[in-house]
């Protein structure tokens, strides 16, 4: 508990979730029809960037260059090899859809397959 109290940054998390949520909204949300590829987009862009008052979650002219590019057909295995801090995860195992090539933060590439 005390290691909780030292807040968001300072803590370790409790499971490693960011590095397989799109792979986790392409085969359980769109595959199975709940949403389409665009929605599941917005709610992980532009909706978030909008809530928190973000200059993000879009794509222009001088705009951040902030984008990640993906494979949305590509299956991939979630193993416990996650660059997050800790490898918590209860999808270690399962087979997904969609798997990233390429992220790229303020214009720089940071992950590349």
């Amino acid at each position: 508990i005390e290691e909780k109290c030292r807040g968001p940054y300072a803590s370790s998390s409790g499971m490693t979730g960011l590095e397989s949520s799109l792979s986790l909204g392409l085969t359980h949300l769109v595959e199975e029809g709940h949403l389409t590829l665009v929605q599941l987009l917005e709610k992980m862009t532009i909706n978030p960037a909008k809530l928190y008052g973000l200059d993000a979650g879009y794509l222009a002219e001088n705009g951040p260059a902030d984008l990640v590019i993906f494979d949305p057909n590509a299956n991939r295995l979630v193993t416990a090899d996650f660059a997050s801090k800790f490898a918590n995860s209860p999808f270690v195992g399962d087979s997904l859809k969609g798997q990233v090539l390429y992220t790229i933060a303020n214009g720089q590439i940071v992950f590349g397959k």
